[in-house]
């Protein structure tokens, strides 16, 4: 190959480290008058939000295991034979009586489950006065810090808020610049199930998930969610000390007088166990909890910091996104927002989007966390969550990990990676039981007790979101693999990714039957949450077989099996049968319109704006849909434009970004980024699902921090492509630390839309391809060598 750029090999990284504190800080003039206002937290485990009040703090805690209900699964009566008959109508193409056939036997109550709860308040409530001057509050993104700053009579008080993952407490330090200055109360409050005692000195808070069945109290899912009962334990130790004055516990609070300093450590635990799925009696939560305060009791603030803040460095640091300067970078960013909304250029805000999404991401799901970010991250005030805050895989929680390897935060994926080890286990009880499968199964929504049969909010939702679509859990399957892919780590791949893979694997080949064609199909099969209108009853329909989205999941899912296996040079029969299952499938159409066939049948759509895009699935996140196929890359793009703006949605928003991207357009994903930090964003930045200020869902964080990514870097077709969508807004600039497949780090740096220089670290040693336009070199490095490139 003809190389195009002059290269240099060295050892170190000769591009600037570009560190701008208007790209790593949210900052505002005014307390949180609302929760979308306030500012996360977390370790992984805990978080908090913090709202800055002067008089009155709050700061509302989460436990990522906190969790209403129980385990249970619903298999619906006679399942294998409903499954035969409604297989039998749909290949005989009497699609409008399987549907519904389908809707009155393949459901079965409580069709659902309870959701993810909050743990408690934190309640400050100072004695000083309300003549406030020079009040700041902001969120240090690199440091992991929130700060709180103002003053009262003559008194500058600071306030930090930190949740350690070293310590696994939260630390708040009070502090004023006039000594006997810090008069200030606090105590724990939670709509129910708790208590509060006084336990050495310690405000000791502990309770019980008790869950009432309706009518008796309310469901928020009309199919029923479970049974009722005293369910997961939880408990909270808070305790302060001093310097200087006086520190009381008593009456349900703990009381500072005349302090001149004050911390107040505060951790707290559940009783779920992992490696069961379940809550556990055998452990005491209240221990837990007091054990960790105790040890950080011993430490002094200087040190919990310290050791707090080498460590989040050390994660966020590994990316510097500088997208140039705008007017408006010393402005607070709520008013940026405003600003952006109002046609403002600010590249520097989408900068700052980028780090809180990986931000957001490491503070959800590091160590000492043990389950996988959920719809919310961890941050949710609601007793009973939108959606149940669950595990949704029809694209929300693929979607939370779309950031986790190309934005450098691969150990985030430790704890998705173990619970879904663990449910994908559980759920080859339920693929033995219900399909006959020696492979394993996971539907669109499960949660930390891993439920592994069809769930939704309604008898109608449990037959259209869960029971057709039993390859949820194998897309989510592939982000094991796409991990592997960035890290090339062979023990992963043999130990995790290739056995979970391969069981998805073994389930479609047992689940697959051969159509009226002669394809392989799936059947019955869905494209999520969309419908066509049924060519002879015009009624919205959502049974088919062979959907593009259910399609696509069985090439990547097999391809990824039939290479992993090659690679760990086992299973050469099972590869066989794969290979020729492969050469069976449908081939993706091309509608009448111009677009990628959704259905394998070019029917009419319902909505055809619709806030999924299944079908292009091929585009992104996987890469079946690649430039040298110009009709199906000009069918995807055709498609796109048909979609439109799907509602305002978020994570729809975000995931356009990404699709954009991938056919090289700029400008339009762009257009997207730009309308998910205007609009699709609350004041602290966390994604408002539908643009009414009303829900939190962390999915669109997370697929804008990717999208915004893949504008810069793409790895997925087999070389590394350098800024392949480089809007003109963003034509200065420099990214350093993204990570490529094949086990690459990249840093950049353009200047008026031109790369000026990149540079290549290899984690792995193996070759790669490294393209710019349309020039092409092939480099070879060594492991933990870097290569400078120029064009």
């Amino acid at each position: 190959m003809k190389p195009y750029i002059t290269a240099l090999l060295i050892g170190i990284n000769l591009l600037p480290l570009y560190s701008y504190a208007s790209e790593t800080t949210l900052w505002y003039e005014q307390p949180a008058r609302k929760w979308g206002e306030a500012l996360a937290l977390g370790n992984g485990r805990m978080g908090a939000m913090v709202f800055g009040g002067v008089q009155k703090e709050r700061l509302q805690l989460n436990e990522e295991s906190l969790w209403a209900g129980e385990p249970f699964d619903t298999y619906p009566d006679n399942f294998k034979e409903t499954l035969k008959k409604l297989q039998d109508m749909v290949l005989k193409g009497k699609t409008a009586e399987a549907n519904t056939f389908g809707h009155k036997a393949m459901v079965k109550k409580p069709t659902s489950f309870r959701s993810y709860e909050p743990l408690a308040d934190l309640l400050l409530d100072f004695k000083h006065g309300s003549d406030v001057t020079e009040y700041r509050r902001d969120l240090d993104l690199v440091r992991g810090i929130a700060s709180v700053t103002y003053s009262v009579g003559g008194v500058a008080y600071k306030r930090e808020i930190l949740i350690s993952a070293i310590d696994d407490v939260i630390a708040v330090r009070l502090s004023a610049d006039t000594p006997d200055s810090i008069n200030v109360s606090a105590t724990l409050a939670r709509e129910k199930d708790m208590v509060l005692t006084v336990q050495d000195g310690v405000l000791a808070m502990d309770g019980q998930i008790v869950d009432i069945e309706a009518p008796d109290a309310v469901d928020d899912n009309p199919g029923g969610s479970g049974p009722g009962g005293g369910h997961m334990k939880f408990a909270g130790r808070l305790y302060a000390k001093s310097k200087g004055g006086v520190v009381k516990v008593g009456d349900n609070r703990v009381l500072v007088e005349n302090a001149d300093e004050v911390l107040f450590l505060f951790s707290a635990a559940t009783d779920y166990n992992l490696q069961k799925l379940d809550f556990d009696r055998s452990i005491d939560p209240g221990k837990t909890a007091s054990e960790l305060v105790a040890r950080a009791m011993g430490r002094t603030w200087g040190e919990i910091k310290a050791d707090h803040v080498q460590e989040h460095r050390g994660i966020m640091d590994r990316v510097a996104l500088n997208l140039g300067a705008s007017g408006n970078d010393a402005l607070p960013t709520d008013r940026r927002i405003v600003a952006l909304k109002k046609g403002a250029d600010d590249p520097g805000l989408v900068a700052t989007y980028f780090q809180y999404g990986r931000y957001l991401l490491a503070a959800s799901s590091r160590r000492p966390g043990r389950l996988p970010a959920n719809l919310q991250g961890i941050w949710n005030p609601s007793m009973w969550a939108p959606w149940e805050s669950d595990y949704h895989l029809n694209i929300n929680l693929q979607m939370n990990y779309w950031p986790m390897d190309l934005c450098n935060l691969s150990e985030m994926g430790d704890s998705l990676f173990d619970w879904f080890e663990l449910v994908a286990e559980k759920g080859k009880v339920s693929a033995r039981r219900l399909y006959d499968s020696d492979g394993w199964i996971v539907y669109t929504s499960t949660n930390p007790f891993g439920r592994t049969t069809g769930a939704g909010s309604t008898p109608k939702s449990q037959f259209e979101n869960g029971f057709l679509d039993p390859l949820a859990g194998c897309w989510m399957a592939m982000t094991l693999w796409r991990h592997y892919e960035f890290t090339q780590d062979e023990e992963f791949l043999k130990e995790k990714a290739y056995p979970i893979i391969k069981g998805a694997a073994r389930f479609l080949i047992d689940y697959m039957q051969e159509d009226k064609d002669g394809y392989l199909v799936v059947v019955p099969s869905t494209s999520p949450e969309n419908q066509y209108i049924h060519p002879e009853t015009k009624a919205p329909t959502r049974i088919t077989r062979g959907s593009t989205y259910h399609t696509t999941l069985v090439r990547v899912v097999l391809e990824a099996v039939v290479e992993g296996s090659g690679t760990l040079d086992v299973d050469a029969a099972f590869r066989g049968e794969l290979e020729s299952a492969l050469k069976r499938l449908p081939p993706m159409k091309i509608g009448a319109d111009g677009t990628l066939q959704e259905w394998i049948e070019d029917y009419e759509e319902k909505e055809p704006q619709h806030r999924h895009v299944s079908h292009l699935l091929g585009l992104h996140p996987f890469s079946t849909i690649r430039p040298d196929n110009e009709k199906l890359f000009a069918a995807a793009r055709k498609t796109l434009e048909q979609r439109g703006f799907a509602g305002d949605i978020g994570w729809s928003s975000a995931w356009k970004t990404s699709f954009f991207a991938r056919l090289g357009d700029s400008e339009q994903a762009r257009f997207y980024i730009r309308r998910l930090v205007a609009l699709n964003s609350f004041p602290n930045l966390m994604d408002d699902y539908n643009t009414r200020g009303r829900v939190f869902q962390i999915d669109g964080n997370f697929g804008g921090t990717a999208g915004i990514a893949e504008m810069l870097l793409q790895s997925h077709t087999g070389t590394i492509d350098l800024l392949p969508a480089l809007p003109q807004e963003w034509a200065t600039g420099s990214v350093k630390g993204l990570k490529a497949r094949g086990g690459f780090i990249v840093d950049m740096e353009w200047r008026d839309g031109t790369l000026l220089n990149a540079v290549i670290h290899s984690l792995a040693g193996k070759p790669c391809v490294v393209r710019y336009g349309d020039k092409l070199t092939q480099i070879d490095l060594k492991k933990g060598k870097s290569r400078v490139v120029s064009f």
